[in-house]
């Protein structure tokens, strides 16, 4: 198996959890680990409601709701399609669902920028060969063995099939990948899986070697194999060492140490966004949902109240509603909304 220490062979060499030797509170002597670095990456959000400037010339279903910028790049997290396609709905009763979906779309967007800018002789992409057509991606089978299948199930999402007898056409679904990377480095293919979780880190070592690695390994022999766990400071890092020293905590060790074992490098990066962040981009996302399906909405957002006029703003640039009322009947009436110009 490959030497994952190695520089000359590990583009992320500078990324995995170093250990060293402190002395603990009693004096006496431990090994810890700790981050040299987190992916720098610098990204931010931004929330519109489709009558925002952004979407004036975008058609209904491509209208951004979620905006990501990074340096000079935008990109869209959330569309109105986005919310309309999902499999669940945007109510409270998916809060899991839909902040695990933010964290996601945010952690791929980072990674994915990450890659791109690592280093000059790195090259992204190459897991889609010329039978790949992306009108028509899903359920697209990426490769396979005789046991193992790795296919889309909904893009960018991957799942990994297992020969069993059962299920339909006698396989079943062993494995769901919040992310897949394909990244070439001096010659070397190099596989990064990432896995994105917000607060708890309920990860099963074993299931990751057996029902992840074990079969991508089978699928891709020739390649090195590296998992990124994409979550936030306090899940990861002793609370008193975070900006000190970036020590993990034990759980997280225990997934280096027992990946390190089967020369799988492990790679921690944590999220720009706080859980309140999350949870605003949440509310938001339930607020557009419900608007677009004409359902009772709440807003928290600014209201400003006049004599003859009352806007509510919901978290984009623009009102969610903006009410003018007729001094001599007493009555308001609801105006078009128009952006700032």
């Amino acid at each position: 198996m490959p030497d994952i220490t190695k520089p000359s062979v590990n583009p992320f060499r500078e990324f995995n959890p170093f250990p060293w030797c402190c002395n603990n509170s009693y004096g006496i002597e431990e090994k810890i680990f700790s981050i040299k670095r987190n992916h720098g990456v610098k990204g931010s959000y931004k929330l519109h409601n489709p009558n925002d400037a952004i979407n004036d010339k975008r058609d209904f279903f491509n209208k951004v709701l979620v905006e990501y910028s990074i340096n000079d790049c935008s990109y869209d997290i959330f569309t109105v399609k986005d919310l309309l396609d999902s499999p669940y709905p945007f109510d409270h009763q998916a809060d899991g669902n839909i902040l695990g979906e933010i964290a996601e779309r945010i952690a791929r967007r980072v990674t994915k920028y990450f890659l791109k800018h690592l280093n000059k002789s790195g090259k992204t992409g190459g897991i889609f060969d010329k039978r790949f057509n992306p009108a028509d991606r899903e359920d697209f089978i990426v490769a396979h063995t005789e046991d193992y299948v790795l296919k889309i199930q909904q893009y960018p999402n991957l799942i990994i099939l297992k020969r069993t007898g059962k299920g339909k056409y006698g396989y079943e679904n062993i494995k769901e990948l919040d992310g897949f990377f394909d990244y070439r480095y001096l010659g070397k293919r190099h596989i990064l899986v990432l896995e994105s979780k917000l607060e708890k880190i309920n990860v099963d070592c074993d299931t990751l070697v057996n029902n992840l690695f074990t079969p991508l390994r089978t699928i891709f022999p020739e390649a090195d194999f590296h998992y990124i766990l994409f979550t936030d400071k306090n899940s990861i890092y002793v609370k008193s060492s975070i900006e000190r020293r970036r020590q993990l905590k034990l759980f997280p060790v225990k997934i280096h140490e027992r990946l390190c074992a089967e020369s799988i490098g492990t790679i921690f990066f944590t999220f720009n966004e706080s859980r309140e962040d999350f949870e605003k981009i949440k509310e938001f996302l339930i607020l557009q949902y419900r608007a677009l399906k004409n359902l009772s909405v709440t807003v928290r957002g600014k209201t400003i109240i006049s004599e003859k006029e009352l806007t509510v703003f919901d978290g984009g640039e623009t009102p969610h509603i903006k009410l003018v009322k007729d001094l001599q009947s007493g009555l308001w009436r609801e105006i078009p909304l128009k952006h700032k110009s």
